[in-house]
């Protein structure tokens, strides 16, 4: 059966009644699944990041990988600066459950000489920042490294941290493919955030000149750039709930990113389902043609956040020629040099006319204020989603639909069955120029 109806909820709440622990795998039926075994091995709390984060306006210690993600047996290169030069470590933290510690290390480099790379100035005509440093270090996956999220924690000689990020994959037919939403990560990221020449796709956090038009931001953004803050992108604030609580039960999965199923749609017929998780907004025309695919092939398709699948986006090739490095969304179709099918705009607007419910099943229909979430109204609580939560019809759980918020849309074209739920009909406000409208979200 096809998960076609969902609720933006904290992920905590969404995958507890998505699929609830009662109805878990034991430790006896999963022996064979690779996070069951991974996850007994010894964690630690070590990968978190201690009393010195490092910052984007000093830049004591910051980084990026060379690729999102990367196969066992396959090298990955790392790009590091610091200030002022001085050694500097990178402790490889593979995230799971272990035990309710949250992560394994999995190697330690020590005393790497570190320097002060150039700074990364945005381009006047797209607003594209993109440092093209200088390689600092090499890591070959070894075989044994489980397939998950991973984490290079940064520390130079005075103490200072920061993240790098990326995923390992092990190309696998397992019974989940979770997809990390990096694409997400980087339309969000203002790196530098020093609040003079940071850019991302948004007005809100981009700094310095106006980029062909009265406001800020960047209509091209580069993967050759650190994240800003803790250098993670969004997987703390929407991703890392999911993978603790999935690796505590033993789920069977396998991890890709976004960028993977830009590049190789064909995988995901290799699992039974595919986790969206998080927030998913942008989209290409290539993703939402495999996962299209993929759902007509009968595989199934949860979507556990909103606002999904919103933002059409391209890809192009850095200025050093690695594909797909360079996301494109120039929100306007005015703006945009690209005419028709691939115009970076909403997937329901013209001249793409692509509306993401037919995929998704209910699509984005508002935020509200930040930190005013509304109750999470259950319906058609018999479905199995709901199997071992204990709800009722109309239960109302508190604080649980926000910020933003899907709605099936009448007016739109809906998915291709005729065998659509329901689980939830609540009612949210959204503030619109000091008024405020109210909403039905599904």
């Amino acid at each position: 059966m096809r998960l076609l109806a969902r609720r933006l909820i904290p992920l905590t709440f969404a995958i507890g009644v998505l699929a609830p622990a009662a109805a878990g795998p034991t430790l006896t039926a999963a022996a064979a699944n690779p996070i069951v075994t991974e996850n007994q091995e010894t964690g630690t709390t070590a990968w978190q990041i201690g009393a010195q984060p490092a910052n984007d306006t000093i830049g004591q210690i910051k980084g990026y990988a060379s690729a999102t993600s990367v196969s066992q047996n396959q090298s990955i290169k790392f790009y590091v600066s610091v200030y002022p030069p001085q050694t500097y470590s990178i402790d490889f933290y593979r995230i799971g459950w272990y035990g309710g510690l949250g992560g394994r290390l999995r190697l330690n480099v020590p005393a790497l000489l570190g320097t002060t790379q150039a700074p990364c100035v945005p381009n006047v005509s797209t607003g594209l920042t993109d440092c093209g440093w200088e390689p600092s270090y090499t890591l070959t996956v070894p075989p044994d490294w489980t397939s998950g999220v991973y984490l290079g924690l940064l520390t130079n000689s005075r103490g200072y941290q920061n993240y790098v990020i990326f995923v390992v994959k092990d190309g696998r037919p397992a019974q989940y493919l979770y997809q990390s939403s990096v694409a997400t990560y980087q339309a969000y990221n203002d790196y530098p955030n020093n609040g003079l020449t940071g850019k991302s796709l948004y007005p809100f956090n981009s700094y310095g000149v106006a980029v062909g038009r009265s406001d800020t931001r960047a209509y091209k953004v580069s993967f050759d750039r650190p994240y800003s803050g803790d250098g993670a992108g969004q997987f703390f604030w929407w991703e890392i709930q999911f993978v603790r609580w999935a690796e505590r039960l033993g789920y069977d999965l396998t991890y890709t990113t976004d960028i993977d199923t830009h590049e190789n749609g064909r995988a995901l017929l290799n699992s039974k389902a595919f986790l969206a998780v998080g927030h998913d907004e942008y989209w290409s025309a290539q993703m939402f043609n495999a996962a299209e695919a993929a759902r007509d092939a009968g595989v199934n398709l949860a979507f556990l956040g909103s606002n999904e699948v919103f933002w059409q986006v391209r890809f192009e090739p850095s200025s050093s020629g690695v594909p797909d490095r360079v996301m494109v969304c120039y929100k306007d179709a005015s703006l945009d040099p690209v005419q028709g099918p691939l115009t970076t705009v909403n997937f329901r607007s013209a001249p793409v006319n692509r509306p993401e419910q037919t995929l998704v099943g209910i699509q984005y229909t508002s935020s509200g204020n930040w930190g005013q979430n509304v109750g999470y109204v259950v319906q058609n609580s018999s479905n199995w989603a709901y199997a071992g939560s204990g709800v009722n019809d109309g239960d109302s759980i508190p604080g649980m639909v926000g910020y933003e918020m899907d709605r099936l849309w009448s007016n739109y074209p809906g998915p291709a069955t005729s065998n659509q739920t329901l689980l939830s009909r609540s009612t949210a406000h959204s503030p619109t120029r000091g008024s405020s409208k109210r909403w039905r979200t599904s």
